[in-house]
């Protein structure tokens, strides 16, 4: 997505230069919208342990070489992946990044030729659930208790949604 007066944004993946911003742009996120809770800062504090070690990745979004956005893609087993930590800082809302990044998770997964994509949110994010569900994530039921306390909402993508939703 460009404008005249901005540049391409690109989606790269984790490089240990960009740790600290992973851990500033998620404890921005939570500390606005939520608690931050010991499973985020547990997660956070050691990105590469905690989701690249597994086989997961983080994705950050650039303009101009200055990171706008990240999201992370954890492996969570059973070829079964979770879409989290998700942020974009507040200038570049409303722009695409989001969707740019949730887009790679989504390529992501497909490579890794997964069969369960989701995540956890809360529907108060009235943008994010807007990007998910263009997207093709749906509604469902958790198969087990959040990971999150200040989650409200479990959320799985299949293939086969996507052609509805576009």
């Amino acid at each position: 997505m460009t404008s005249p007066d901005q540049g391409a944004i690109k989606i790269v993946p984790y490089s240990p230069k960009y740790r600290q911003i992973f851990y500033d742009m998620n404890i921005e996120w939570l500390e606005k919208y939520f608690t931050v809770e010991p499973v985020h800062r547990k997660v956070l504090a050691d990105p590469e342990g905690n989701i690249i070690a597994g086989g997961g990745e983080i994705f950050f979004a650039l303009l101009d070489n200055k990171v706008i956005g990240t999201v992370a893609v954890k492996i969570e087993g059973n070829d079964s992946f979770e879409l989290t930590k998700l942020a974009v800082s507040s200038d570049a809302q409303g722009k695409g990044v989001g969707q740019k990044l949730c887009e790679r998770v989504i390529a992501f997964f497909k490579e890794k030729q997964g069969t369960l994509l989701f995540l956890e949110t809360h529907t108060k994010l009235k943008p994010a659930m807007r990007i998910y569900e263009k997207l093709g994530f749906k509604i469902a039921n958790n198969p087990k208790q959040g990971i999150y306390a200040g989650t409200d909402c479990y959320m799985v993508w299949h293939p086969s949604t996507v052609e509805h939703a576009r």
